[in-house]
């Protein structure tokens, strides 16, 4: 594993890098010092500035390009998903392919992030978070059964995962705390910063505090 000498992942490859979580998240993990491999459909459309981050070319759906992005990494998370109108379905097949290049190169920190909504979870949700949730698998029921699928492979990986379930993201400024566990409870008023999201991220992934567990986290 390729880690620093304070214990930290030196190297961190990131999967969904390009969107609004996933920028964020590189640039919270380059202002821990963190080198980051982070593979995009198209390089000129995203700039960090920095020499630590490298961005890679590829698809989700080549194991081959996939690899390539994994090798020398120490750990890796994953922030991407579908976006509305939802008719993009690759979550599950997606991190499938990232999970088996993982054990082909001897990676095994996993950090996942799915959503609030995704799987059955009835006692994290008040009643009318429920019923959204219900709502949700109604109107879009292949990509809500594409991200428990998502989740399910995570769970059934092998690896040392975790699967980090926040509500409704922000473009809030960083609040410097959350709530985060599997027993922590999400309402239609809940929701997290995606800088408090991505510091919660890198924390989890080199300080690992909920290996082996689904976590809700509001701020």
């Amino acid at each position: 594993m390729n880690t620093s000498p304070t214990g930290g992942v030196d190297t961190l490859a990131i999967f969904g890098g390009s969107g609004a979580t996933g920028q964020v998240l590189i640039r919270h993990a380059l202002s821990k010092g963190i080198n980051i491999r982070a593979m995009v459909r198209n390089v000129n459309s995203v700039r960090f500035g920095s020499d630590q981050v490298e961005l890679m070319e590829g698809s989700l759906s080549s194991f081959e390009n996939v690899t390539s992005c994994l090798t020398g990494c120490g750990a890796v998370i994953c922030v991407f998903g579908p976006r509305p109108p939802y008719a993009d379905i690759f979550c599950e097949a997606a991190t499938s392919t990232i999970v088996a290049a993982m054990h082909k190169l001897g990676i095994q920190r996993l950090v996942c992030q799915t959503g609030g909504m995704v799987g059955e979870y009835p006692a994290n949700r008040t009643l009318p978070f429920q019923l959204m949730t219900d709502m949700f698998k109604r109107r879009s029921p292949q990509a809500a059964s594409d991200r428990a699928g998502q989740e399910n492979v995570v769970m059934h990986s092998g690896l040392a995962w975790t699967i980090a379930k926040p509500p409704r993201l922000t473009g809030g400024e960083a609040k410097s705390g959350w709530l985060a566990g599997p027993d922590i409870r999400v309402g239609l008023l809940s929701s997290i910063s995606r800088n408090d999201l991505a510091d919660f991220l890198v924390t989890e992934t080199l300080v690992p505090q909920h290996t082996g567990q689904a976590v809700f986290i509001r701020a």
